[in-house]
């Protein structure tokens, strides 16, 4: 690797890692790319070298640290547990992510919510609930491949619920109502897995 090259992944990594920590402490809206270039020590024409507009290397932020989630996850399902095992890992994994690392779920959130106006970000964030929601049938609500329902549910549906209550959970952390530790792993299993329909839950 020459000593320019070196640089610029020098200067990358800066950027990246500077943009992960004021879009998490502030948010979207209050951050610019000229704050960003300055806190990371790099000038703002070479920021937009490698970042042409702050979308573009918003996505690569929060694509960046959302590429390890998942990755996480993929590896912890791939221990072999059971439905019911797998969700109560996925609940206790979140409950450490969101105390451990607030700041990438404060980005996931913030990231959810600029998808109502951003089409950019909306196509985005819809590609992530898919993929979520398709890890979460296939090791949490599937008994088999070819599966259509779970209690009488439609399983993309019934994983849908399950996505979103653990980002309603980290939801719930962020606005400082409960800690993270608090939430009953084995009430949540219940639910969801417990003698009653997920029809009967909404009654």
């Amino acid at each position: 690797m020459t000593k320019k090259s070196v640089k610029s992944v020098a200067a990358e990594d800066a950027i990246l890692s500077t943009a992960y920590r004021l879009l998490a402490s502030k948010g979207y809206a209050d951050v610019t790319t000229r704050e960003i270039a300055s806190e990371a020590g790099v000038a703002l024409s070479q920021l937009n070298y490698y970042y042409k507009t702050k979308d573009k290397l918003y996505r690569t932020v929060i694509d960046t640290a959302v590429r390890r989630l998942i990755d996480e996850l993929k590896a912890l399902f791939a221990k072999g547990g059971g439905r019911k095992e797998n969700f109560t890992a996925l609940v206790d994994y979140m409950k450490d992510k969101i105390a451990r690392e607030p700041e990438l779920m404060k980005l996931l959130l913030d990231f959810t919510v600029q998808a109502m106006w951003n089409k950019g970000i909306r196509i985005y964030i819809y590609g992530l609930f898919r993929e979520l929601n398709l890890l979460v049938q296939k090791y949490i609500i599937k008994d088999e491949q070819k599966q259509k329902t779970f209690k009488g549910v439609p399983v993309d549906y019934v994983s849908e619920i399950a996505v979103y209550a653990v980002f309603g959970m980290t939801l719930h952390v962020i606005l400082g109502k409960r800690n993270a530790y608090e939430i009953q792993t084995e009430a949540l299993t219940e639910m969801l897995f417990g003698d009653a329909s997920i029809a009967d839950v909404g009654e």
